[in-house]
């Protein structure tokens, strides 16, 4: 039996003692990512410490095979503020940086129109899944994506609202880990890793994300964005 808990559990800083130069999981697992480029923390209004990310070189990462693929459901939800639109940016990503980009799933906002999307794929087609609320710069967002390999379909949320889905490329196969298990090498904040190098990097202020192994509901998604809400300005 997989005991539902959260599997990424980035520690949250708050007072002015600056963070140390890694995102620290404290989870069970201790999924500790290492920062790249000139990724470094910042603190907020609010008191709140984010990933400053330059949106060309900065990210954090983990070395890892196969990352979570007992999962066969989970959440990711966090909190990011965009400064640029002018290219996807990822926010959270596993993927494979040796042979190919045909296994790996990614968390970002789209290019211009500032839709949060799932991207998908493992082995098959591209599933590409965007949402409809435009999140505009210099503002933070919750931002969460729930799926379900079994039961099918993902769920976007931006700002505790359920989003209008529409099937950009592919399927809403709601396919999760599990599903991606056989070639991954990294998982990853701010950037996609992929056999061509890195890129999609995101511009602007990342909290590091919670990955779960279960999927919220509405109503706990309701509660952790009211719960941290005024954090952020929101």
């Amino acid at each position: 039996m997989i005991i539902k808990d959260c599997v990424l559990e980035p520690r949250r800083y708050r007072g002015l003692a600056v963070p140390p130069a890694n995102v620290e999981d404290l989870s069970r697992y201790r999924t500790n990512l290492a920062l790249a480029g000139t990724a470094a923390w910042a603190m907020e209004p609010g008191g709140i410490w984010a990933l400053e990310l330059d949106g060309n070189s900065d990210y954090a990462s983990l070395v890892i095979s196969n990352w979570r693929d007992i999962d066969g459901a989970g959440t990711i939800e966090g909190w990011v503020k965009t400064s640029d639109l002018t290219n996807d940016q990822t926010i959270l990503a596993s993927s494979d940086t040796g042979i190919d980009d045909t296994n790996f799933l990614q968390l970002r906002i789209a290019a211009t129109s500032g839709f949060l999307e799932i991207v998908q794929r493992d082995g098959g087609a591209l599933n590409q899944i965007t949402g409809d609320v435009a999140i505009v710069v210099d503002r933070y967002y919750y931002v969460v994506i729930t799926g379900d390999t079994t039961a099918g379909a993902y769920i976007l949320y931006v700002n505790a609202v359920v989003q209008g889905l529409t099937v950009t490329s592919g399927a809403n196969t709601g396919n999760w880990f599990d599903a991606i298990f056989d070639i991954r090498d990294n998982v990853t904040i701010g950037a996609w890793i992929n056999n061509s190098g890195t890129e999609q990097y995101f511009q602007g202020f990342v909290e590091p994300p919670n990955v779960h192994n279960y999927v919220f509901t509405p109503g706990q998604v309701a509660t952790k964005f009211e719960a941290r809400r005024s954090l952020f300005g929101v």
